[in-house]
């Protein structure tokens, strides 16, 4: 009788100890994704901005998707077929449904090719489009001003989402309200601190296999571990390199640490003084020690970058000599220059990561004798300031979200493009211009290189932005997560994610 009841007391701690085994979380069924910094906006046409990006594309869907290897196929589109260089003929699939049940229909996307028109982030997306016109439910066809080699990527990056006609129309406000075709629809915004998301049953590529998903906004580098390591968070974003060891050392920790298609640079604004002054400028190039960066904040984590377009990106030129570390140098042009009140202020929005980056540059530019002061800034104050040239100078990044040179160039350096669609420095140089705007409407691949590669050797030497470093991105993750497929643009989708 002892030896039953020994061998039901084992039992009972076998199957104890089989469910402590298990993994628990307190967030359930529901996977929590921590970034370090709340969306300024849901609404996909109105910034080019990864917090809200990476959040707003969860909601929606474009004409076309960019895979893996780079290439382009349809996603709200069924197929598409080019009539000459400045016609493009779009089929939709039938049967996608928008989150209120209605279905797509060709008036959803000529309203949203409109509508990006006229929002800041969208609009440079879409400007070489002359009109679109519907040809009946499901198809519709865009009309170029000039052959375009780059809209199909332009058409797969989330800033072009397609919105719903109606829902908009009748007065939603999408920047906290957003329905789409995607594959989780809102539950609470919760103003953007907490936003709660459920699965789609309806989606058309299959209903997500976990029931929801919530993004914290958690700026603090350090509460964003401490919630990961005690699960309150399952998936923590844009992790610093100091919390790198500690991921890998949790065995409920995984660590993901892959290069992006990003580069971190210094935007100064060439209207005012003393960015006004090209050999002012270019003195920062040499007064940065750049791998002193990489070394002490990143734990080598990436690399000194030579150009504002990142080598994981299409048109990236190799052959641009690096400024080197030259202090010296930097004297040198700084006295050449003639400037003599150097001060100014750095603006940093609220990243503990860039305020230490920025901390390391005023220490390289006291060497030379520049006092800059560093300001730091709420992300959507950031964003307002930046996008209106309120400021001298700032510390930023901008990702290559098509993966593509044209994205980055035309954006961020291009006349056309200055104020809130990317040109913050406020550069316009007509050669530079030239060169761009070539790249965009020549189609051969080895055409449109050279002409990027032109336009980099300008950008280099008249120096607008101080190019800094490209960076892994790091991201931490629940063991308990499963399907977490890593995009380099860092604007991952969450469609295929699982609970273990």
């Amino acid at each position: 009788m002892k030896k039953i009841f020994y061998l039901l007391i084992m039992i009972s701690l076998f199957l104890i100890g089989c469910g402590q085994n298990k993994t628990e979380s307190p967030n359930g069924n529901t996977v929590v994704i921590g970034q370090g910094a709340k969306p300024k906006s849901l609404d996909p046409h109105m910034y080019n901005s990864i917090p809200d990006l990476l959040v707003s594309r969860q909601f929606y869907n474009t004409l076309f998707s960019r895979e893996k290897d780079g290439s382009i196929k349809p996603e709200l589109a069924e197929s598409y077929e080019y009539k000459n260089d400045k016609e493009l003929d779009i089929i939709l699939k039938k049967g996608i449904k928008f989150h209120d049940g209605s279905e797509l229909t060709a008036d959803d996307v000529v309203f949203s090719f409109e509508r990006m028109k006229d929002k800041p982030g969208s609009s440079i997306m879409v400007e070489e489009i002359d009109k679109v016109e519907k040809v009946n439910d499901y198809e519709v066809k865009l009309f170029l001003k000039n052959s375009s080699s780059a809209l199909l990527y332009n058409l797969a990056h989330p800033i072009t989402s397609i919105v719903n006609k109606k829902y908009v129309e009748a007065g939603n406000d999408l920047s906290v309200a957003p329905m789409g075709t995607g594959a989780f629809k809102l539950i609470a915004y919760n103003d953007g601190e907490k936003i709660e998301l459920e699965a789609f049953k309806d989606y058309f590529e299959g209903a997500p296999k976990v029931e929801k998903i919530t993004f914290r906004a958690i700026p603090e580098d350090t509460s964003m571990l401490a919630a990961l390591e005690t699960g309150e968070v399952d998936i923590a974003t844009g992790m610093p390199p100091v919390s790198t060891q500690t991921i890998e050392a949790n065995d409920k920790l995984e660590l993901i640490s892959e290069p992006t298609t990003a580069t971190e640079y210094i935007c100064l604004n060439v209207e005012k003084a003393p960015f006004n002054n090209k050999d002012f400028r270019k003195a920062l190039n040499y007064a940065i020690d750049k791998q002193s960066i990489i070394d002490s904040i990143f734990s080598g984590r990436g690399k000194v970058a030579k150009s504002i377009v990142n080598p994981n990106v299409f048109g990236y030129y190799d052959g641009l000599e690096e400024y080197p570390f030259n202090p010296e140098k930097a004297k040198e042009l700084i006295e050449k220059s003639g400037v003599k009140d150097t001060s100014f202020s750095l603006y940093v929005n609220d990243s503990p990561v860039r305020l230490q980056v920025a901390q390391i540059i005023q220490a390289n530019l006291k060497d030379v004798g520049i006092d800059m002061k560093i300001e730091t800034l709420e992300w959507g104050t950031y964003l307002q300031k930046t996008g209106e040239g309120d400021f001298t100078a700032y510390l930023g990044g901008w990702i290559s979200g098509t993966s593509d040179a044209d994205i980055v160039l035309y954006p961020l350096l291009d006349s056309k493009s200055i104020g809130f669609p990317g040109n913050r420095a406020r550069y316009s140089n007509p050669e530079f211009d030239k060169e761009v705007e070539l790249a965009r409407i020549a189609l051969k691949p080895e055409e449109r290189k050279e002409h990027f590669k032109n336009a980099q050797i300008i950008a280099q030497e008249d120096s607008p932005l101080i190019v800094l470093y490209n960076k892994n991105e790091n991201i931490g993750i629940n063991k308990r997560i499963k399907g977490f497929e890593y995009d380099p643009t860092t604007m991952h989708k969450f469609k295929n994610l699982e609970i273990k």
